[in-house]
């Protein structure tokens, strides 16, 4: 997890966004390059309602709050592997027509499954690793086991 940033001589925490743009409006370049996203991205996640620049004279502009959704977006893509309508019913928080709980109960529901597959792989492969034998697949009496209790499952089903 991320260390929390410093905070001011008033207490509060001051975001690296909130600290760079203070009070500024920022173009799409600036947003792109500050995030390390493509510009066509940030357009398609205002297409998809996601944020809503300010226009003016045919330019995307973002304000603070506009760029710490955009930090918000990327982090949940990023570490609760989200899809932009997951995303999106989260940043519509109580006003969205799904409950936002919901859809962090069951994104935490699939990331504890995808966990568990994850885990077991890992075993088969550090299992895997050290074998002297030189098929492992077809000698190994661990793996051989493995197969057949998967196959057991299979045939119950």
């Amino acid at each position: 997890m991320a260390a929390r940033p410093p905070a001011d001589a008033t207490g509060s925490a001051l975001t690296r966004c909130n600290q760079y743009m203070a009070d500024r409006l920022m173009s799409i370049g600036e947003v792109s390059d500050l995030l390390g996203v493509a510009a066509s991205t940030l357009r398609w996640w205002e297409r998809q309602g996601l944020i809503t620049p300010e226009q003016r004279a045919g330019k995307r502009w973002y304000a603070p709050v506009e760029v710490r959704r955009l930090a918000m977006i990327q982090l949940w893509q990023s570490t609760g592997l989200m899809s932009l309508d997951d995303i999106s019913v989260l940043l519509a928080g109580r006003a969205g027509a799904r409950d936002w709980h919901d859809v962090v109960r069951a994104r935490l529901a699939a990331l504890d499954e995808q966990l568990n597959r994850i885990v077991a792989a890992k075993r088969y492969l550090e299992f895997a690793l050290p074998c002297h034998r030189d098929n492992p697949v077809s000698e190994c009496p661990f793996l051989a086991d493995e197969i057949d209790t998967y196959l057991a499952t299979l045939k119950s089903v």
